[in-house]
């Protein structure tokens, strides 16, 4: 049952403002003071230094969940974000089994989105595989899992617009998006064969 906009709005202020006094965890997650739910587990595998920005975002700075697919494999992924000459990163990467990487911490900002100042204020998972083929369930559910957890400590609403503001930072439809949907963006991932429905439904029973 979708809360109404009111009363989420109230408990994303909420959970912002408890995220925001809280401390800094592994992998520069902020974690909420008493949170319960733990991270989903992933493999570190620090990108190149000069593929990413450094920052010390918190929840008041993180509105969006940003999906994409790597158009190869996971492992490519990752080792390309390692490549000093890359210009790109994201801070997630999820393969086609459902094993997961982090290659960014959260609080800095990786080179995934593009396009106004999305990579400002959001998450980038990429997912192993082409828009032209399938996804896995194993990689529907290990991705869900992670961006459950994402949008519980960071107050990311559990809702996928259908259309985004320009400026990332003004959050009126914040939620979890697809790589296509970003102001400027030329890229048409995840693409007609992510099931958005079926995603969202898993994020939101986690």
């Amino acid at each position: 049952m979708q809360e109404n906009s009111e009363t989420n709005t109230t408990r994303r202020d909420v959970l912002k403002r408890a995220a925001t006094a809280g401390v800094v965890g592994l992998g520069g997650t902020a974690l909420a003071s008493g949170t319960a739910a733990a991270k989903p587990a992933v493999d570190w595998e620090p990108a190149d230094s000069s593929n990413f920005t450094a920052a010390d975002r918190g929840a008041g700075k993180i509105d969006w969940i940003v999906i994409h697919t790597v158009q190869g494999s996971a492992s490519s992924a990752v080792n390309w974000f390692q490549n000093p000459d890359a210009n790109v990163s994201a801070h997630y990467t999820v393969s086609e089994g459902g094993h997961k990487y982090q290659s960014v911490s959260d609080i800095n900002i990786a080179w995934h989105a593009g396009g106004s100042n999305y990579n400002t204020y959001s998450v980038g998972i990429e997912h192993g595989g082409y828009v032209s083929e399938t996804y896995e369930d194993a990689q529907y559910r290990a991705s869900a899992k992670l961006t459950s957890w994402l949008c519980d400590q960071y107050g990311v609403p559990k809702q996928h617009p259908s259309s985004v503001p320009y400026d990332a930072k003004n959050p009126a439809n914040g939620g979890v998006i697809a790589h296509s949907q970003v102001p400027e963006s030329t890229h048409t991932d995840p693409g007609a064969n992510w099931d958005w429905g079926y995603y969202m439904d898993l994020v939101r029973s986690y």
